[in-house]
């Protein structure tokens, strides 16, 4: 599949995380030993095997989830593009659900977009009253 822009790179991503399909996911990245993923909570994962594998990993088992995403921001120029987007997952069945902050950063290569890195945040923690709200850590 042929990605003619950065969104349309993003939404198969997407799209791919929500049918857990492996292969999808494979053809959004740019395969290279200087791409890179970081998942919430996780390690840096560097080259185009590592983060093929992660995915994988995260896959096995798991039940198709619901992910929304919302892009917040976004820079580019003519080989590079650079979005910030608010991921909103929950489980198949809706039990969980997490607000994940992620950047995403796009590389045009022959004429193609690929993903080159995807580092998200961990999951946002939502106050569960205006009383127990605390000022940010930093």
């Amino acid at each position: 599949m042929s990605f003619k822009e950065p969104a349309a790179v993003e939404n198969a991503f997407y799209d791919a995380f929500r049918a857990l399909d492996v292969d999808a996911m494979q053809n959004v990245w740019m395969d290279s030993l200087t791409v890179s993923c970081i998942h919430p909570g996780g390690e840096l994962l560097q080259g185009y095997a590592a983060v093929i594998d992660s995915w994988a990993n995260i896959f096995t088992g798991s039940e198709p989830p619901q992910v929304e995403y919302r892009l917040v921001q976004s820079n580019a120029n003519d080989n590079l593009a650079v979005h910030t987007v608010e991921e909103r997952v929950s489980t198949g069945s809706g039990a969980r659900r997490a607000v994940v902050l992620a950047t995403n950063i796009y590389g045009l290569v022959d004429g193609e977009w690929r993903m080159l890195a995807h580092h998200a945040s961990l999951p946002l923690v939502e106050p569960r009253s205006e009383s127990e709200a605390q000022p940010p850590l930093h």
